[in-house]
């Protein structure tokens, strides 16, 4: 793309340049000298002459040029202060070249009209890099690939003011708040045998002896034994060999074909294992014999990736095993009170075939991770989770509930996580929410919810982190989230149908992130936003046009403002008259042609501060574009 944007100007540069008045010293592709004959010249065209290189005193000889054209040369870098004895140039051309940086050149060429810095590979224009460029500089951008201009791309990058000292001191002392992970819903399978195993591991004198092997005796794919494999002993014909991760205290039996279980088939109990792997094997059925003789130490099994199919009552009966993992199975039953013999804090249902969740109400209540995404839930019932007061995480996402009804989940005292995301919700009702005083994390992300219902969130007191993007939310007015909490510090509205936005949509929370990405957004009106502690303000993928300075009144903590992808053309002055607290103001990927003098006055230009413009179309850049012009 960077060579078809440049290939025009190529065609255009002038094959055979004039040599007349002046002499070169040209050697290898390295400018050294150039000298004039008799009288002086104010023009000096050097495009298209395959220069690799300039000594830094090559024009030293020619302090009077007006107009010096290096275009479609063959140009990396140029030696610093190169052009600073040339105070009389008024027009530079440095297009169709390779430059990447500019640092140091344009120092004392105050007069300068134009600055021509087409078709170069420049990514950054950084700190100081038109330093001496004045208001009256046009700095020709066509076929760039810009990525980035620092606010002080202008100023004297070897001085810092007072402002900026203080301000440098403040970023330094300031705690940097980062938006947690979206990625929450699957940190739970990942730490199991980590973190959690970690915080459940009991205590124990005993270990594990380096290079401990076990012999595993499989006969028609019936488990008979696993026991310690003394030293030098070899295994009979029918068995395996297994190893032991001693630094994990596991063992993996995976993928071996295993259908069941002989009785009093484990024979580890000397050996203080906390994690037997199970995964992809042919198990259909949690037996009696599976399960229920299990050492105290032994806390997670792995059933992933088996072709269980129920999970019926009086059968599990262990009161040491913590974390069971029955994700990807084919479960479509399990029947009350089918754990209620054990005392486990996590299990994993995600991935079965389950329609109804009426055996939750007699899950154990020393839960506190309950993990049923990917599954048939059409519903839940009233009272479905209100004797389990220990959850904290609990994962409904990729099912199909339609409705949220009042008090719903009733008896989740200490819930913190509930994630609902890709469901087919279009109803919530006001009170859905009531019971959930401990949650912090609520994601109702790619959803069908069209409309809320005032209150729906005002007695989630503790809540931080709100998602409802990919929705079908539309007019967003001062009562949709009024009553959020004040505690919340992220909210989350991206790819829903939001058209229009009214005063005061947004008053005090959230208090560090919002983001409206991917809406239809093409106005904000004054008095939008009323958020003293906010820090990112996502607005890419709307329908904007312009940057009104009025729309983010309201934002004195902003730090980032992300409008990339809009439809902005211009860039009024006084667009960014209450933009001075940024950092970052992106505006790439718009059809912006054009940054004029005074364009982004109101920025604050103390190093650090920058303007993101990737895959943009921009032509000219003006010298006074950071100026109150």
């Amino acid at each position: 793309m960077f060579l078809l944007l440049c290939l025009p100007l190529v065609l255009a540069a002038p094959l055979n340049p004039t040599l007349e008045g002046y002499n070169l010293e040209l050697v290898d592709g390295i400018l050294k000298d150039v000298q004039f004959h008799d009288k002086l010249i104010d023009e000096l065209d050097l495009s298209g002459l395959g220069i690799l290189r300039l000594e830094k005193n090559a024009f030293d000889n020619v302090p009077s040029l007006k107009s010096l054209n290096l275009a479609n040369n063959s140009l990396e870098s140029l030696p610093e202060f190169m052009f600073s004895n040339l105070t009389n140039l008024e027009y530079l051309s440095l297009a169709q070249n390779n430059l990447t940086s500019l640092e140091n050149l344009f120092i004392r060429l105050e007069k300068l009209q134009v600055l021509n810095i087409s078709c170069n590979p420049i990514i950054h224009l950084r700190r100081g890099h038109l330093f001496g460029l004045t208001k009256s500089t046009s700095i020709l951008t066509e076929g760039n690939v810009l990525w980035s201009i620092s606010t002080g791309t202008f100023t004297n990058s070897f001085l810092k003011d007072d402002e900026e000292l203080k301000y440098l001191e403040k970023v330094k002392a300031e705690e940097y708040i980062e938006q947690p992970n979206d990625g929450i819903d699957k940190e739970i399978e990942k730490a199991t045998e980590s973190n959690v195993l970690k915080d459940f591991a009991p205590y124990t004198k005993s270990s594990i002896k380096k290079g401990q092997k076990l012999k595993l005796c499989i006969s028609n794919n019936i488990l008979l034994s696993i026991e310690p494999l003394e030293d030098n002993k070899q295994v009979a014909n029918g068995c395996l060999e297994i190893p032991v991760n001693e630094k994990e205290r596991s063992v993996s039996l995976r993928g071996l074909g295993i259908k069941g279980f002989h009785e009093k088939w484990y024979q580890l109990q000397y050996l203080p294992l906390v994690s037997l792997d199970l995964a992809n094997n042919e198990i259909t059925e949690i037996t009696k014999e599976l399960l229920n003789d299990l050492p105290e130490d032994l806390i997670y099994v792995n059933l992933m990736g088996n072709r269980i199919r129920g999970i019926w009552s009086q059968v599990i009966e262990n009161k040491y095993l913590k974390i069971l993992n029955l994700r990807n199975n084919l479960i479509d039953k399990v029947e009350d009170d089918a754990f209620a013999k054990t005392n486990l804090t996590t299990l994993f249902l995600n991935g079965n075939q389950l329609e109804n969740l009426s055996f939750a109400s007699s899950l154990p209540d020393t839960l506190t991770e309950l993990i049923l995404a990917a599954n048939q839930i059409s519903a839940i019932p009233d009272a479905a989770f209100s004797n389990l007061p220990r959850l904290v995480y609990l994962n409904l996402a990729n099912n199909k509930i339609q409705k949220l009804q009042n008090n719903v989940f009733k008896g989740l005292d200490s819930l913190q996580v509930l994630i609902i995301t890709k469901n087919s919700l279009t109803d919530i009702e006001r009170q859905a929410f009531s019971d959930l005083k401990q949650l912090t994390t609520l994601y109702l992300h790619r959803n069908s919810l069209a409309e809320l219902q005032k209150g729906t969130f005002s007695e989630l007191e503790s809540l931080k982190d709100l998602n409802l993007a990919w929705n079908k939310l539309g007019k967003i007015s001062a009562d949709t989230f009024s009553d959020l909490p004040q505690t919340l510090d992220f909210l989350h509205i991206d790819f829903n149908e939001i058209n229009s936005l009214e005063k005061a949509s947004f008053v005090n929370v959230p208090r560090f992130t919002l983001s409206l990405t991917g809406n239809k957004i093409s106005t904000i009106p004054k008095g939008t936003f009323d958020l003293p502690t906010l820090r990112d303000l996502h607005l890419s993928n709307n329908t904007l046009t312009t940057i009104d300075g009025d729309s983010y009144e309201g934002l004195p903590q902003l730090k980032r403002l992300w409008l990339n992808e809009n439809q902005i053309n211009e860039i009024p002055k006084g667009s960014c008259k209450n933009l001075g607290s940024l950092s970052i103001l992106d505006i790439s990927k718009n059809p912006l042609q054009t940054l004029q003098n005074g364009a982004l006055y109101g920025l604050s230009l103390v190093r650090g501060n920058f303007l993101y413009i990737y895959n943009n179309q921009l032509k000219e850049l003006q010298g006074g574009v950071f100026e109150d012009i």
